[in-house]
């Protein structure tokens, strides 16, 4: 926020020009650009998918690793086997 407070004083008080801001500030033109012309601060508004594709298999993926807790190092399978084995019970995912 503070940088586009800086941004804003610099073209509306200091009446530089947008590239001599960018130079001054190590930013791109567009980037500044857009901090001058925008009114409201902008809001990141992060968006939750519904349900990710990996939640059908969470259960199968939670009791394989359980009981493969139990086992040595050795015995215990690696990531891509969990992923081969959740490829051979349906999963799209890659």
């Amino acid at each position: 926020m503070e940088m586009i407070y800086e941004i804003r004083r610099r073209y509306k008080v200091q009446k530089q020009s947008i590239s001599a801001i960018a130079r001054e500030m190590g930013l791109s033109r567009p980037t500044v650009r857009k901090h001058v012309e925008t009114v409201e601060e902008p809001k990141y508004d992060r968006i939750q998918p519904i349900r990710p594709q990996l939640g059908a298999y969470e259960g199968q993926l939670e009791q394989w690793l359980e009981q493969e807790a139990k086992f040595p190092r050795g015995r215990r399978r690696t990531a891509r086997r969990l992923f081969e084995g959740l490829q051979e019970i349906g999963y799209p995912g890659a």
